[in-house]
């Protein structure tokens, strides 16, 4: 087992960039876990709600928006679901192919939110029942999940360092990032009024049965096979390169030079 330095570092470094997703803390104040549950029983029962903008509102927000040559894009009508989608890696590939003939934000074509989150990130968890009723309020976006820590294929590519990460995809490409530090529905609504001008449906709530699902709002354990790779190779690069140490080698003659003498004294109470 002949591994240089150099290599020893970049193959470690190879497994520790594989681990990239991580539970991202809000920046805001974050109720404590007894605080949160008492929070959703709260909303489950009494409904959290928000009102739209009036149509005037939406209008010139728009116009501001499109002043600040912020172009918005166009989504095909209808092309969401009743609910959220909960998606694998070649699932998602899939969806978000891009059509070679549409090349500008300003044609027609398919709009996706997906929503890269963790089933063990509490922070995924408050999330999860706002993401489940966005459907409800975007019918004409399609609303997709990935596991994050599960599936790390589109990580990298599109600079998902912590979860949940919410990005809006036109025509297979990324459009935008949900950059809040809070995640509700007003907000969620909000960035996708921004960059699409579509307003959400009047009255959009968050009902209990967005607690239930596709997207959990309750943390699960989970175990990450590249950390637990990572810690094996770390303790198989740390165990070889103190075999070539000094200390192995004090240690290796002592015990030999104890052994000899051991086997020379036998002998020699053997004779007598």
């Amino acid at each position: 087992m002949a591994f240089s330095t150099r290599n020893c570092l970049i193959f470690f470094f190879i497994i520790l960039t594989s681990h990239l997703t991580f539970c991202e803390k809000s920046e805001v104040q974050v109720e404590d876990p007894t605080e949160t549950e008492l929070t959703v029983e709260d909303i489950s029962n009494n409904l959290t709600s928000f009102t739209n903008s009036t149509n005037n509102a939406t209008v010139a927000n728009t116009t501001e928006t499109s002043n600040k040559t912020l172009k918005l894009v166009q989504c095909l009508p209808d092309f969401g679901g009743s609910e959220v989608q909960l998606v694998n890696d070649t699932e998602l590939i899939k969806l978000l192919f891009t059509q070679s003939n549409i090349t500008s934000r300003d044609t027609l074509a398919g709009c996706i939110l997906v929503l890269f989150y963790s089933k063990y990130c509490p922070f995924s968890s408050m999330a999860a029942p706002h993401f489940n009723a966005l459907p409800r309020a975007f019918p004409d976006i399609k609303m997709v999940a990935i596991n994050a820590l599960a599936y790390r294929l589109f990580n990298t590519q599109n600079g998902i360092v912590g979860v949940p990460t919410l990005m809006l995809f036109h025509n297979g490409r990324p459009v935008a990032k949900f950059n809040e530090s809070e995640y509700t529905l007003e907000l969620f609504s909000r960035f996708l009024n921004k960059h699409t001008g579509i307003a959400a449906a009047e009255k959009s709530i968050v009902t209990s049965a967005d607690f239930k699902g596709p997207v959990t709002s309750v943390p699960a354990r989970e175990f990450d096979i590249f950390l637990i790779i990572s810690w094996i190779f770390i303790t198989m690069c740390g165990a070889y390169y103190f075999t070539k140490s000094k200390c192995w080698k004090w240690i290796v003659e002592t015990i030999q030079s104890n052994w000899r003498e051991s086997e020379a004294h036998a002998q020699h109470e053997h004779a007598d």
